[in-house]
């Protein structure tokens, strides 16, 4: 047996041979600790104090958003003295009742906002209120905000911030983390992107000052516009009026903040006819090589036997493709509808993008209403091929209107030029894109474009869309507006709307302008939307835009 000294001899080595290894661990740790504690690497990092919001600009780089700083007034309750006496003095400069800051104030406990974004007058006056009167517990905060300089022009595309600068509409919320990053390590500001946008500020005075001008001469319910670029599929402005002012977001509803040139569906009317004229054309089962007559009712009767009757406006006699467009007979592309198989119709109608949801770049747009030919029921085609029974947006009507201007191609839209980091370095480029290649041919796409050409003539439903010097293609439209509930059309209720492709021989814009329930003297889109866009068109030859084989007037 191991005797009790050798027991605890060996329990004390064991024990000792612990201390000391317990010692030289603390001591490697702490020399690791203290090591490691010195190198910069593991120190606390520094995180950026603020983040600056990136800027929104034009295709011109003429700004659409910027942030700022404001200022505002506080009370800290704890460390005023004399509420009341603030508030009475306070007020005037202000312009609110000190009876309702006293009360605001009662309902808090430490922090009252009384107001934000003071004026430099108001701030000027508080500062020196503040120095004369020794008011304590009043409180000149500086923060910053977003400033939108347009004011109201392009505003359901641009959206707004909140009060803590985060994005809550429009391009402002979708491209929140683009214009408004996480704070960054180991620099003091961190700045946020900015985004370029196709829109040509130009351009979206004249769309916008034309809504104006058929809301004050038409008194229309709502007003719709877009001009795209023909050749690339630009968005280069939009308008949905009645607007509203992003600096007064607070002020708006929701009808006057929806972008309704891409999000609210309509059947176009008579502006489709291009489309559906198109479509039987490629289609080359229908026959144009005999001239229609139209005796101002087509009667037709379905398989079932069913008798359907097609009006025109008038008599417009013996009616080609070309003259179908200039006079807008609905007789004769119906005709030609009905001589062309569903599926073929259908199909040429699809690659156009109708029932499809452009993706833009920007939120809400919508898919419209295209139902498959199979449900179709035997009335459809015909009432599709002058623009009823079928749902499109202006996005729609634009954007399938590239393929004349293409002579084939329809192309994929876009908002978003570029985004820069704010030394101006190129983080992302939008690229030109088709969309849907070859979906008409060249010889279908000139027999349109020549169509609309005849439509500016004298005769033609577009003549007031004609400028001197300029050669213009275009369409009007006047449609009655369905039920919310899809049955039947609500009454005197009407579309007035006209597309546009200008020059003509070589189209470099796209211009849609429609009315909604105008309730002036006229209901019709040659007489309303047509002459809105032969100004639009007079001021972009005075722009420098398009060029005309007239010199404009000088004024003296």
């Amino acid at each position: 047996m191991v005797s009790r000294e050798k027991r605890n001899y060996s329990f004390l080595l064991i024990l000792l041979t612990t201390i000391v290894g317990l010692i030289i661990f603390l001591y490697l740790s702490f020399v690791i600790i203290f090591k490691n504690n010195n190198k910069s690497e593991y120190k606390n990092p520094i995180v950026a104090q603020r983040v600056i919001r990136g800027a929104i600009y034009d295709s011109n780089r003429r700004i659409m958003a910027i942030e700022i700083p404001t200022y505002s007034v506080a009370l800290l309750l704890n460390q005023t003295k004399n509420i009341e006496q603030s508030a009475t003095l306070i007020a005037p400069i202000l312009n609110i009742e000190p009876d309702s800051i006293i009360s605001q104030a009662a309902l808090r406990n430490t922090y009252y906002l009384v107001k934000n974004k003071l004026s430099n007058k108001e701030k000027s006056e508080l500062e020196l209120l503040i120095k004369e009167e020794k008011l304590s517990g009043v409180l000149i905060e500086k923060n910053y905000s977003r400033f939108y300089p347009q004011h109201y022009h392009s505003s359901q595309i641009i959206g707004f911030t909140n009060s803590e600068n985060r994005g809550l509409e429009g391009l402002e919320q979708k491209y929140e983390s683009v214009l408004n990053p996480y704070p960054k390590l180991n620099e003091k500001l961190t700045y946020g992107n900015n985004i370029i946008l196709t829109v040509d500020l130009d351009l979206q005075y004249l769309l916008d000052a034309a809504a104006v001008e058929i809301d004050r001469q038409h008194k229309s319910e709502a007003v719709v516009g877009l001009i795209m670029g023909a050749q690339d599929g630009q968005i280069l402005a939009s308008t949905s009026f009645p607007w509203y002012d992003l600096n007064l977001y607070q002020n708006s509803n929701s009808s006057e903040r929806q972008n309704q040139a891409i999000s609210s569906t309509f059947e176009p009317g008579s502006v489709f006819k291009i489309f559906s004229l198109a479509a039987e054309m490629e289609a080359n089962q229908a026959d144009f090589e005999t001239p229609f007559y139209c005796d101002g009712n087509y009667q037709y009767t379905t398989k079932n036997g069913s008798e359907v009757i097609i009006n025109c406006v008038s008599n417009h006699g013996y009616v080609d493709p070309k003259k179908m467009l200039a006079l807008s007979c609905n007789g004769a592309v119906a005709h030609w509808a009905l001589q062309t198989e569903d599926q073929a119709f259908y199909e040429v109608l699809n690659e156009f993008g109708f029932g499809q949801r452009w993706d833009a770049q920007i939120d809400g747009s919508t898919r419209g209403l295209f139902s498959d030919y199979s449900n179709w029921s035997q009335r459809s085609k015909a009432t599709i091929s002058f623009g009823q029974e079928i749902g499109v947006t202006a996005l729609h009507l634009v954007t399938a209107a590239t393929a004349f201007a293409t002579k084939g191609d329809v192309m994929q839209p876009y908002i978003i030029k570029a985004i820069e980091d704010y030394e101006g370095n190129v983080i992302e480029q939008t690229e030109i894109k088709i969309a849907h290649k070859n979906v008409i041919s060249k010889e279908v796409a000139n027999t349109v474009i020549e169509g609309m050409i005849l439509a500016t003539e004298s005769g033609g439903t577009a003549i007031h869309s004609k400028v001197d010097g300029v050669k213009v293609a275009a369409k009007t439209g006047t449609a009655q507006v369905a039920n919310p509930s899809g049955s039947g059309y609500q009454q005197n209720s009407y579309l007035a709307s006209t597309l546009a492709m200008v020059p003509a021989d070589d189209p470099k814009y796209i211009i849609y302008m429609g009315a909604l329930n105008p309730s002036g003297s006229t209901i019709w889109g040659s007489n309303i939307t047509a002459p809105a866009i032969g100004s639009i068109i007079e001021d972009m030859v005075r722009q420098g835009k398009i060029f005309s084989t007239k010199s404009p007037k000088v004024q003296l």
